[in-house]
């Protein structure tokens, strides 16, 4: 057996190997590429969304002048006879 591996029968192997394949490595380094950036962006996702390291700084309090405002609202099935329409504007949308 004659073992004498050339540089030259390297080269035309892994050009054989390249013609023969490169649509399949070429598709795997593709969807690899597409898989660790969504990898990614879930990571990103993920850590934005964390709300462990989160202290609220803001208060959800009222003052009482907003709350007896609230209290005078008058529902839908109460009348409103003071609405004033203001007799002299004109409705813009109607023909």
């Amino acid at each position: 057996m004659n073992m004498n591996i050339s540089l030259d029968s390297i080269k035309k192997m892994f050009a054989t190997f390249l013609h023969r394949f490169h649509v399949i490595i070429f598709v795997v380094i593709v969807l690899g590429g597409v898989a660790a950036a969504i990898f990614v962006l879930n990571n990103i996702v993920v850590l934005s969304s964390d709300t462990s390291e989160y202290t609220q700084t803001t208060g959800a309090t009222f003052d009482q002048e907003t709350i007896e405002r609230v209290k005078n609202l008058k529902t839908s099935d109460q009348s409103g006879d003071d609405l004033d329409l203001s007799k002299g504007r004109v409705n813009p949308f109607v023909e």
